[in-house]
């Protein structure tokens, strides 16, 4: 019966000490700790590293985590990884909230959990889209900086009227023939 623990982090700003400190000890053995810098968004199938670890359990085996979220924000997919592992005789454990998935007291409050981890991501969601908004009405220009200025599209527009091709265009705007013709075309 092996120990293994898994930390995640959003960004590269962000370490995983805490979390390894921590399962540590919890009586997690360091070899055992596996780490990844990868968004609480994406599938955990779309973690390496997790999706690893995962194939590397063996019945009788028990994963441990810091907190639910280190599993993920979208509570279907993580009812599914501790649904996968359930059936093939892992264990879960969750240690802020003291929580091993083994009884049936503790899946049913992961159920409950999972749902609000998921409550969650999608509040953070909706305050980003709000923001997002609310910087387009004061006309906060959003996205990747234009590869021309204001003046060189205008430029490209009488370069066009006067016949000119967007290569050409190109070529006198220092740009490649897709952004010349994406300015001529504006």
């Amino acid at each position: 019966m092996g120990r293994y623990g898994y930390a995640r982090v959003s960004t590269t700003r962000q370490q995983t000490d805490n979390q390894v400190t921590d399962l540590t000890r919890e009586g997690v053995p360091e070899g055992g700790i596996v780490t990844e810098t990868i968004s609480g968004a994406t599938a955990w199938k779309s973690r390496p590293e997790l999706r690893k670890l995962v194939r590397r359990l063996q019945a009788g085996d028990s994963l441990t985590v810091v907190k639910l979220d280190r599993l993920g924000r979208n509570a279907l997919d993580v009812l599914t990884l501790i649904d996968l592992l359930k059936k093939r005789g892992i264990s879960v454990r969750i240690l802020n909230l003291g929580i091993d998935t083994s009884g049936a007291g503790g899946r049913l409050f992961l159920l409950l959990l999972a749902g609000f981890a998921e409550f969650e991501r999608n509040i953070i969601r909706e305050r980003v889209l709000s923001g997002l908004e609310t910087a387009k009405a004061k006309g906060t220009r959003l996205g990747r900086k234009p590869a021309l200025p204001d003046d060189a599209i205008a430029q490209a527009r009488r370069l066009k009227a006067q016949g000119l091709s967007a290569r050409e265009v190109g070529k006198l705007l220092h740009v490649s023939k897709m952004t010349a013709w994406r300015a001529m075309n504006s």
